[in-house]
């Protein structure tokens, strides 16, 4: 059985501006972060770079369980004018390029664990209009990248379980999500988040279509995404963007995965327009 589970999507661009609050209280550091992730949606140019994934199955111990299926992609990111997805403000294309080393041929479909086309905005629980369905904690800990702070949050009411099917590939998402955001504490640039899975859930397979077998367990769903600055010109800015996603699926009835996406060569991209007459 193929399977593809998401805890949560993949791309993001993060731009950098000015102004910080310098008072480490909850409030301000929330309307710090809600600001900055509000000027990374108002400022957003089309981007599109060279996107590199690793998918490794796993045994029960999480060693490897034989060699890792290799891809690339070229991977674009622009604001969706049609208004069409009602779950994202931007449309995510991925072009293969290579699958282990060797050219893609035309029309090669993907594999279920090969990265979706769409995927929704890891930052978007930033926004203002968003935090309040989670709860946040200043947090203390140590070992985020050098010089940011930590801010811990908690998907409260944790979101329901969502399993959709598609022949013998089935993409789940919700169950509740927690983790920590890693930010500058002057210019709230987020470098690093962190994101767990609330609690395990069970995955009932379709009745009829692969006989009597007992639910899939997905017991864990991590994912760490890093962020960098990137220069850009004409005009001339830094962006944060994602440099790095691991993520970590530990399932039960299916095997166990790590992923992991490299992005880099990121440039601008320009979109045709054609304004016409009634």
């Amino acid at each position: 059985m193929r399977r593809f589970v998401i805890l949560v999507g993949a791309v993001a661009v993060y731009s950098v501006g000015a102004g910080a609050q310098d008072s480490a209280a909850p409030a301000f550091v929330l309307a710090g972060l809600a600001a900055r992730t509000q000027q990374y949606y108002e400022r957003f140019i089309s981007i599109i770079c060279t996107e590199s994934v690793q998918t490794q199955n796993l045994k029960t111990n999480l060693s490897p369980d034989g060699p890792p299926r290799t891809t690339v992609y070229e991977l674009s990111v622009s604001r969706d004018a049609s208004g069409k997805n009602a779950d994202s403000e931007f449309r995510v294309e991925r072009t293969l390029q290579t699958v282990n080393g060797r050219p893609a041929r035309k029309n090669q479909r993907t594999e279920c664990t090969d990265p979706k086309t769409g995927t929704p905005e890891p930052l978007e629980f930033l926004l203002a209009v968003n935090q309040k369905r989670y709860r946040f904690t200043i947090s203390a800990a140590a070992g985020g990248p050098p010089g940011t702070s930590a801010v811990d949050f908690v998907e409260t009411p944790p979101e329901r379980v969502r399993v959709t099917w598609e022949g013998s590939c089935f993409e789940a998402g919700g169950g509740g999500q927690n983790g920590r955001v890693w930010f500058d504490p002057q210019t709230y640039d987020v470098f690093q988040v962190d994101l767990r899975l609330a609690k395990p859930f069970l995955i009932v397979l379709p009745e009829g279509v692969f006989g009597v077998r007992p639910p899939i367990r997905v017991e864990r769903s991590e994912m760490t995404l890093r962020f960098s600055r990137v220069a850009f010109q004409l005009p001339d800015e830094e962006l944060m963007l994602p440099v790095a996603i691991e993520t970590l699926n530990v399932m039960r009835g299916v095997p166990s995965m790590r992923i992991t996406q490299s992005l880099k060569n990121y440039r601008r991209f320009l979109t045709k327009s054609e304004i016409r007459g009634n």
